[in-house]
């Protein structure tokens, strides 16, 4: 099972952090000039709207899963391929909102790691999903909004 704890680990092996940050450096360069090439320059709110669209894609290929498993038993097989689309659409959109946002992924990514360890912390989930943990403390994060 791939844990928070697990992607920052990953994230941050010394020896290969700084690969991982040119992988990513190119990979947004190789978007960023593709977007250029094309004449693709929307506005962020646009951008947005796209992750979300996109992600709707990606979770339009598992529909009908759960009634799929009631009456048959197992969901329909996934056509890795088109999952790979969907996901690649999202990350490309997400990138572009970052490159245009002045956002940096991977820093935002670890700073979000640590907050959601300290939010939830795995001594309170011991591997499983603790409903009633994690319902309490959105009612407290939810509140602690409201007072701001």
């Amino acid at each position: 099972m791939i844990t928070p704890k697990r992607v920052l680990q990953c994230l941050c092996m010394r020896q290969k952090k700084v690969v991982a940050k040119e992988r990513y450096l190119k990979l947004l360069k190789v978007v960023s000039d593709f977007n250029r090439a094309h004449g693709w320059d929307p506005l962020p709110s646009d951008i947005a709207k796209s992750v979300v669209i996109e992600a709707a894609e990606l979770l339009e290929k598992y529909q009908w899963d759960e009634t799929d498993r009631e009456r048959h038993g197992l969901p329909n097989p996934k056509n890795k391929e088109e999952l790979g689309e969907e996901v690649a659409d999202v990350f490309w959109y997400l990138v572009t909102l970052c490159a245009k946002e002045d956002i940096d992924l991977l820093h935002v990514l670890k700073d979000k790691l640590r907050k959601n360890e300290l939010k939830y912390p795995t001594k309170k989930f011991k591997g499983k999903h603790n409903q009633e943990f994690y319902i309490a403390q959105k009612r407290k994060y939810r509140e602690n909004r409201k007072k701001k």
